[in-house]
């Protein structure tokens, strides 16, 4: 896997998406298309072959929260923990999340395989594994009667470790699907994609990062978009791995792109309604939420 923060992304390309808002007195509809010069990594679950029961238990929980939004919602409290963690500020309020599982008596057990180093998915508090990953796979547990044992091991070794264990097991750490791993695993449903989008007006309607050239942009700062666009308007331009030493086109953006960032993107998409800035490049599931939030 090619972690977001390192800008090599794995993965490929799905359907636009689509997400519009009319906020009351305003007339204009803004949306969120993926901007299709970036490629999308898509994450799932890794359950050991032929495992079926497990399986359906994963995508259970992933497909019922990714529908009705608790999975944006642990996404959004767990990337504040963390923040909260790393800057010694008080931890955010989980406004009704599910945060601890009483798995009660249950002696069997499911063992997920993960590498703690990829918050929001999953980090360490008080010694103990937390996140995304970490929230899905106890309500597993707990849905199923049985007990979560989180072991912390090497990434790569992870798919190994999930196809040779002799019990219920899972590979759960941010991990990107492909079809090379499909080899060894069986995936669940997508619960996550990094892809990111851009959000302006729907007459704009901007679908790739090359579009943004000599335009104002919205950025949450420190995230992917921010490093994209501090690479793009250098000379080498932006670009990421297709495969294995080959490189995609670099996207070079001119000087008078204006970037601008911001803590909250609801100060962005303030700034973009006012016609301040010209749009905003943002992670697919924040701006979701966002635009829902504000419809």
């Amino acid at each position: 896997m090619k972690k977001i923060v390192s800008l090599i992304l794995t993965g490929a390309l799905l359907l636009v998406g689509l997400f519009a808002f009319a906020s009351c007195g305003d007339k204009e509809t803004y949306v969120a298309l993926d901007a299709s010069d970036l490629l999308q990594e898509d994450f799932g679950i890794a359950v050991k072959k032929g495992n079926t029961a497990l399986l359906t238990a994963v995508n259970a929980v992933v497909d019922k929260w990714v529908a009705d939004g608790t999975m944006t919602k642990y996404v959004d409290y767990y990337t504040a923990l963390s923040e909260s963690m790393e800057k010694g500020t008080a931890a955010p309020d989980a406004n009704g999340l599910k945060t601890s599982w009483d798995f009660g008596t249950a002696t069997e057990t499911i063992t997920m395989y993960t590498e703690s180093g990829f918050a929001p998915f999953e980090f360490l508090m008080n010694e103990k594994v937390v996140g995304v990953d970490a929230a899905i796979m106890s309500e597993v547990a707990v849905n199923l009667g049985k007990k979560l044992d989180i072991q912390d091991v090497a990434f790569d070794t992870i798919p190994t470790c999930v196809s040779t264990a002799t019990g219920d097991a899972v590979g759960a750490a941010g991990m990107s699907i492909s079809d090379e791993r499909k080899e060894s695993v069986d995936f669940s449903s997508i619960y996550f994609s990094s892809t990111l989008v851009v959000v302006s007006a729907e007459s704009k309607s901007y679908s790739s990062l090359k579009a943004l050239d000599g335009l104002k942009v919205g950025v949450q700062e420190g995230t992917s978009a921010d490093l994209i666009l501090e690479a793009a308007k250098k000379a080498e331009g932006y670009s990421y791995e297709v495969s294995e030493g080959v490189m995609s086109e670099a996207v070079k953006l001119a000087s008078s792109t204006t970037v601008s960032t911001y803590k909250q993107y609801a100060l962005a998409l303030a700034d973009l309604k006012a016609g301040r800035i010209d749009a905003i490049l943002m992670d697919k599931l924040p701006a979701q939420a966002m635009l829902a939030v504000a419809d």
